[in-house]
């Protein structure tokens, strides 16, 4: 038997693709739990309270995780896969979209930021449209750059990992389909 004849009848190829697309999500999954682990931590035992955007992205995170758990039950259909690592991409962006907002009131912040209410209060007492606006508009906890680790504060590092797993969502992905 040939080389070429073997590789073509191996029937390990399908299960070390699914097992290793498994061992993604895994990973996922871990990533995400040690950052939402790292974030209560830094919130209950060293008092960094998060602003709402803050909030925001800590549940944008949480969504990821949710998907990350889910592709480890639809891994074996191709069409699971496809809408898991899409609907990772699309998370992943929207978490991009929220650090990188969170980051340019740091950077820029604007001269009439008030101190601002919890997300849960504003959440019962605002309307959706003027909640969301009050969000991206930002607070004075919002344009506070607090916990610092090598260079980066919370906010660049959530956008970091925020990127980090936008590209592992499309290598995930294109992987798929075939690219």
């Amino acid at each position: 038997m040939s080389q070429s004849e073997h590789i073509q009848i191996n029937p390990y190829n399908k299960a070390e693709k699914i097992m290793s697309t498994r061992l993604y999500y895994l990973l996922g999954i871990s990533l995400i739990s040690l950052l939402l682990l790292t974030s209560i931590y830094l919130q209950l035992f060293e008092g960094i309270i998060p602003c709402p955007l803050c909030t925001l992205q800590r549940l944008t995170f949480g969504l990821l995780g949710i998907l990350f758990l889910a592709g480890l039950f639809l891994y074996a259909r191709k069409w699971g896969r496809l809408i898991i690592d899409s609907l990772l991409a699309l998370s992943s962006i929207l978490g991009i979209f929220l650090a990188g907002r969170q980051i340019w009131l740091q950077h820029v912040p604007s001269p009439n930021n008030e101190c601002g209410v919890s997300l849960q209060y504003m959440a019962q007492v605002l309307p959706f449209n003027e909640l969301i606006k009050k969000i991206f508009e930002g607070s004075a906890e919002c344009s506070k750059q607090g916990w610092v680790f090598m260079h980066l504060n919370m906010a660049e590092w959530a956008l970091v990992w925020f990127v980090l797993f936008l590209l592992f969502s499309l290598h995930l992905l294109l992987k798929e389909i075939k690219f």
